[in-house]
């Protein structure tokens, strides 16, 4: 059918209207002598509409007038027609199809670079360091490997865990991803403390080195003492000062809570359909279809080409097809049950993107609460984790 539809429009096709009391005598006439007539329409009882190719139409009015009936031109549609108009505007064709080579040109060069992501790490540093590498503004796009850039980039700035770089028209987007820093560790011969740096309940104390404070059972606060280097005992004059090193485990807590609406709002299309076509040549965009749809509710359904493209790369042209459906909101109750099996989904994603994989899991707990039409979700994960970290220990002088 689309075919049809391109080879119509490629050899021309006017739209007609036949007027007379003899209409089935002239399709009847048009059929045996092999003229081809498509989407005939009766208008009334007088008047039919339809569709015709160029070259079919200049035999028609014979027939017309050995039936009885007028016929006339309502529209002219298909590529002879514009070409003949456009054919009569050299000046345009040329201004246009220069400003396309230009359009072209230009964008195949990027322009702007925006950076994403950081946050120790400066703006001007990732730029200057990616200039170096050859990645500047005013490059060509399909002059350089991406791939390598990224490579060389994470080489050259070692605060950096990840680079990716999208390219889009004359818009570069870089997104980074910074490394998560150690905890400074103190040199061995600075006597220091065993601090807990999140909240938890002891199950394991491992002192290599100093005095323990705390037990199997214990709970305790992110800050409170765990492992002492200060030693102390009664046959000694005076304290000891060491480093004190070693591990402690603790049950701790992961938890986030979220919500889903009882009540959900679906569209349904209703029949009524607005096509609109649009031409992207890089960042500027064409509309074919002149004005807006009429609906207040609608559906939009988009079709992307890009009809010139060679081992993925190819002149930045894209063609989009927006199917604009009239629609109406329906209100749909939705199952608790499956609503309660998405949510606790949803929560264990996010919860589990939130603990380190080296963790054991020990339990997890998940509530769910209804209160006016909404599921609300909470998930407690228990992990056994070792939570000390070094801390100076502050020696007062005499």
């Amino acid at each position: 059918m689309l075919i049809l539809k391109l080879w119509n429009y490629l050899r021309g096709y006017v739209i007609i209207k036949i007027e007379g009391l003899a209409l089935e005598r002239f399709i009847n006439m048009c059929i045996a002598r092999e003229i081809y007539l498509w989407d005939i329409q009766r208008i009334n009882y007088t008047t039919l509409e339809a569709k015709i190719g160029i070259k079919a139409f200049k035999t028609l009015r014979k027939l017309a007038r050995r039936a009885g009936c007028k016929v006339y031109i309502s529209e002219k549609n298909g590529y002879p027609f514009w070409f003949s108009k456009v054919k009569k505007r050299k000046m345009l064709i040329l201004g246009a199809f220069f400003s396309l080579i230009l359009l072209l040109v230009v964008s195949s060069f990027v322009l702007i670079i925006d950076v994403t992501g950081n946050e120790n790490v400066s703006k001007a540093e990732i730029l200057t360091v990616l200039e170096e590498i050859g990645f500047k503004p005013g490059v060509n796009r399909y002059a350089i490997d991406l791939r390598e850039i990224e490579n060389n980039a994470l080489i050259n700035i070692h605060e950096l865990a990840w680079i990716g770089i999208e390219i889009n028209g004359i818009h570069a987007k870089i997104e980074v991803v910074e490394k998560t820093p150690p905890p400074p560790k103190i040199d061995k011969n600075i006597p220091c403390d065993v601090i807990a740096r999140k909240s938890g309940v002891i199950e394991q104390v491992i002192a290599r080195n100093g005095d323990a404070v705390v037990e199997k059972g214990d709970i305790v606060s992110s800050g409170d003492l765990l492992i002492t280097g200060l030693i102390e005992r009664e046959v000694m004059e005076a304290p000891i000062y060491l480093h004190a090193y070693g591990e402690v485990y603790a049950r701790t807590y992961y938890e986030v809570e979220k919500s889903v609406p009882l009540m959900k709002i679906n569209k349904e299309k209703t029949g009524e359909k607005y096509t609109r076509r649009i031409i992207k040549l890089g960042e500027l965009e064409l509309a074919l279809s002149k004005g807006d749809h009429p609906y207040k509710v609608y559906i939009i359904e988009k079709t992307s080409k890009k009809p010139i493209q060679w081992r993925d790369k190819g002149i930045p042209v894209e063609i989009i097809t927006e199917e604009i459906y009239e629609a109406i909101e329906v209100t749909e109750k939705v199952d608790v049950e499956a609503a309660k099996n998405t949510l606790h989904e949803t929560l264990v994603e996010e919860l589990v993107e939130q603990i380190p994989k080296d963790l054991k899991i020990l339990s997890s707990n998940t509530e769910f609460t209804v209160e006016n039409n909404t599921l609300y979700g909470n998930l407690i994960i228990e992990v056994l984790e070792e939570i000390g970290e070094q801390k100076k220990l502050h020696i007062e002088e005499d």
